[in-house]
This record gives structure tokens, C-alpha cells and sequence, in this order.
């Protein structure tokens, strides 16, 4: 990533910020990443940007609550003001699994929870994936696991 894109991401992100404040979220920058902490009420999530392939915004853990919902229409809001286009990140939402990739990275939540990041193939490149994982979003617990359907492990057994 150019320089000048980091610097405009960042700036990008600290008028995101800033708007989140001006309606009570709390909001803390992670040292040497395109990621911030946000949380009101108890309830945390991480606004980062996600690199190519991806680039685009992201907020996690990527769920359907409605304050999550709310911070999206804050983001995309401030977004559309600070480029003056319209724009929508892309955020992925109760897709179906797709399990003809079977090694899966997913995200380890609080209380036994797990949200499924990505899909690969073949544990190599789910590997190579959890490794630009761990090093854009360092606070974030990420597993490999080759995951079967429900389905499959009810006939096996």
C-alpha cells in the first residue's frame, strides 16, 4: 500500500471516529493499523480496512444486532460526505456456508461463539490467509479448521 493511501484511509477513519463520538461511542485507534476499537454500552466491534483483495471497511464481528446496523449507517453516511459519491461497503451478512471449500479461518467470539471469516480449498492457502489476518487485526483470535456440513457428520455417525 502507497503512502498517501494509508494516509488517506487514516484520515478517512478518524472522521468516521470522530462522527461516532458526537453520538457517544467510545473510539480508540490501534497502534500501527488501519483499525479502530469501537464500543458503546458494553458492546465492542473493530472498524478496519481490509486490504486487496478486498479493500473496502469492514466492521467486525459481522453480525445482524441493530446497533451494528446503526454504526454501518453512520459509516456509510460519513463515507459518502468525506469522498462526496456514494459509496457501499460491502459487508457480507448470514450468507449460506459454502462447504465445497472445506478448510475455513473463523473468528473465535466470547461464550463458545465462532464466525466463519473465509474459505479455502486447501489448508496452505487458508494458512497464508491467517497470517495477513493476525497481522492487520492482532487483538482478533483466528483458527484454521477444515469444517464438514452438520448434515455429513449425522450420516457418518
Amino acid at each position: 500500500m502507497k503512502h498517501r493511501d494509508w494516509l488517506r484511509l487514516k484520515t478517512e477513519g478518524e472522521q468516521i471516529c470522530s462522527r461516532l463520538r458526537q453520538q457517544n461511542y467510545q473510539c480508540h485507534k490501534q497502534t500501527r493499523r488501519l483499525t479502530w476499537k469501537i464500543s458503546l454500552e458494553g458492546t465492542s466491534y473493530l472498524l478496519t480496512w481490509q486490504p486487496a483483495p478486498v479493500n473496502h471497511w469492514s466492521l467486525i464481528p459481522n453480525d445482524t444486532t441493530p446497533t451494528r446496523e446503526k454504526l454501518m449507517h453512520v459509516i456509510q453516511n460519513t463515507l459518502n460526505t468525506v469522498t462526496g459519491e456514494d459509496i457501499k461497503t460491502y459487508q457480507r451478512i448470514e450468507q449460506p456456508e459454502d462447504f465445497s471449500r472445506p478448510w475455513a479461518i473463523v473468528r473465535l467470539l466470547p461464550n463458545l461463539r465462532r464466525y466463519t471469516v473465509a474459505r479455502f480449498h486447501n489448508r496452505t492457502d487458508a494458512q497464508d490467509h491467517l497470517r495477513i489476518l493476525n497481522r492487520f487485526i492482532p487483538v482478533a483470535e483466528f483458527e484454521v479448521l477444515f469444517d464438514t456440513p452438520p448434515d455429513l457428520e449425522e450420516e457418518e455417525n
